[in-house]
């Protein structure tokens, strides 16, 4: 296997990791209502939820803005596949805009795929290089798209 990306894991990170498994409280408690605290402070948002997956919180967060059945959402084939299923879990349909140099979508690609069914982007942000979100942001607001960030 090709490494693509190595994780920092410190002593702090794998104590921390120890003490949750040790409390029980993997996914509910205390711990995870102040992550999501500070997690929504930190991005400057009155709410944030955190869910079991990247897949559950993409899936969770196309609901939460209407995508549906007849929609469509324009992402890259470029990502693991939860990227689009999850689109497809809503009932929508995934519509694959070409990738950059950086493997990241490319928003003249994301431009092309544009059609009136279009209801949002979902980027990939892909080993550790955002994509390029200015562009991306004044395209879904050119018209009047939804962005969901998978990061």
């Amino acid at each position: 296997m090709i490494p693509i990306a190595k994780p920092m894991i410190g002593s702090d990170e794998i104590n921390a990791v120890v003490k949750a498994m040790e409390s029980g409280g993997l996914a509910q408690g205390p711990r995870v209502r102040l992550f999501e605290e500070y997690f929504a402070d930190y991005i400057g948002v009155s709410h944030a939820v955190a869910t079991s997956s990247g897949t559950a919180g993409l899936h969770v967060a196309l609901l939460a803005h209407g995508i549906g059945a007849g929609d469509e959402v324009v992402t890259t084939p470029f990502s693991f596949i939860a990227t689009a299923n999850t689109v497809l879990f809503t009932g929508a349909r995934p519509v694959f805009a070409d990738i950059g140099e950086d493997y990241n979508i490319d928003p003249e690609g994301i431009l092309h795929a544009i059609t009136p069914k279009t209801k949002a982007v979902l980027p990939v942000h892909l080993y550790g290089c955002p994509a390029g979100m200015k562009a991306i942001r004044e395209i879904a607001e050119d018209h009047n798209l939804t962005i969901i960030e998978d990061a």
